[in-house]
């Protein structure tokens, strides 16, 4: 009698110590998904040939004058080996689409770019953006990765 009550008791801690486990480990994911860097915020994210890519900046909105970092992460584990990083601005308008602005990034830490970033006057109110981050990976291939974004 004693031995069940006692074996009762375990398996209820254990199971509530499991669930506070799993709890936190995805308020860790969370946390680490929001802000990822000391004072930037995440504008968007995308998973592109084996690599998670951060578009960040300190407000978390696109801005048309700011530093803007992109952060590299592998989805298998160890370190991003990306190089000649730039950020490519394409203002659509109506049907037509402006021509592209571009901004290099320079290394930062492992696996971050940052670089100023300067759009100029904007004329319409809210400006529809089509940004690229464009790099070259570890087998030597250019790729890109596109975000539509809007500027309010």
């Amino acid at each position: 009698m004693w031995i069940e009550s006692q074996c009762k008791v375990a398996s209820s801690v254990s199971s509530r110590l499991s669930r506070v486990c799993r709890v936190l480990c995805l308020a860790v994911v969370f946390v680490a998904t929001i802000q990822v860097c000391p004072g930037q915020a995440t504008i968007a994210s995308k998973r592109n040939h084996g690599l998670d890519i951060s578009l960040m900046n300190k407000s978390g909105e696109l801005a048309a004058k700011d530093e803007y970092c992109a952060l590299f992460s592998t989805t298998k584990g160890g370190e991003p080996h990306v190089e000649g990083v730039f950020l490519e601005f394409e203002q659509q308008v109506g049907k037509i689409r402006e021509s592209p602005r571009e901004f290099p990034l320079s290394l930062d830490s492992l696996g971050r770019y940052c670089g100023k970033v300067d759009l100029g006057k904007q004329y319409y109110q809210p400006a529809f953006y089509y940004v690229e981050v464009h790099y070259t990976d570890s087998s030597r291939k250019r790729r890109r990765c596109r975000f539509a974004l809007t500027l309010r």
